[in-house]
């Protein structure tokens, strides 16, 4: 049984370095080129030029305006997703029965909907509100396909929420928000770190809705990078993919070494010690 153990724990670790393998395996054609200046056949190695990298990091480029743009939309846009999501999502997992269904189709229908079908209805709104070419018109734009993902991951772990934690919590005479810290959010705590990663993403990664509501004032990587696309200039274009990926595997690193934090500490915690 033993050995067993060890050749699935050996089978395991090299399935696992495989699936690591190819996950990375897409980024290493971009980090050579962002290093090279010219890479033609039939030469395997690229002449190296740090041009490219020189550029990025350079005062007169607006790459270093552009991840600040983006990083901020990104986090109050993450932010706020949970702030509307959580209330929706409770209530649709514990209270809402009635048109359950209806109302959570409703509420995916952004994700549904072609993006630039939005995106030129909410501009065409947006201009006659105000909001257009403004830095908050693109926050509110962004918050538009984070919602639904961030209500509807919300919404698995309250479809098989047990709302009589907190209801035995509440009667040794806990108020609700200390409910909330010692007894929900433990509980949330992992399903709302992948909501909040999930929706940092979706606006770091937003470029119909910058492009039409931003109107070429608020420049975002993505902005950046769609534009090297048509420059041909492959070396720029490696560097700021690598700019642009950095950010996210960064997130999802921490994040998955989170998750597993907690499922280490949730097994610690079920499991009993043999009476001696």
């Amino acid at each position: 049984m033993r050995r067993n153990g060890v050749n699935h724990g050996k089978s395991y670790a090299f399935l696992h370095a495989i699936m690591i393998s190819l996950f990375f395996l897409p980024f290493i054609p971009l980090l050579a080129w962002s290093f090279a200046q010219q890479w033609r056949f039939p030469d395997l190695v690229p002449t190296v030029s740090e041009r490219a990298w020189l550029y990025v990091f350079s005062t007169h480029s607006q790459v270093k305006d552009a991840i600040f743009n983006s990083l901020g939309l990104a986090a109050v846009t993450s932010l706020l997703s949970q702030v509307v999501a959580y209330p929706a999502a409770r209530a649709l997992g514990l209270y809402v029965k009635r048109w359950n269904k209806t109302i959570r189709l409703l509420l995916i229908a952004p994700i549904l909907i072609p993006g630039i079908s939005i995106a030129i209805g909410v501009h065409v709104l947006f201009l006659h509100s105000g909001l257009s070419d403004q830095w908050l018109g693109v926050l509110l734009s962004h918050l538009i396909p984070a919602i639904p993902y961030s209500i509807y991951l919300l919404y698995g772990f309250y479809a098989g929420y047990d709302i009589g934690y907190e209801k035995q919590f509440r009667l040794l005479g806990a108020g609700r928000l200390q409910t909330f810290r010692l007894v929900e959010l433990p509980l949330l705590r992992s399903v709302l770190s992948l909501s909040i990663l999930f929706s940092f993403l979706i606006s770091w990664s937003q470029y119909l809705f910058t492009v039409f509501i931003g109107g070429g004032n608020l420049i975002t990587l993505p902005m950046l990078l769609f534009s090297t696309l048509s420059s041909g200039d492959y070396s720029l274009m490696g560097a700021l993919c690598m700019v642009f990926v950095l950010p996210a595997l960064i997130i999802v690193i921490f994040s998955s070494i989170g998750v597993k934090k907690d499922l280490f500490e949730e097994k610690e915690a079920s499991r009993v010690d043999p009476i001696v």
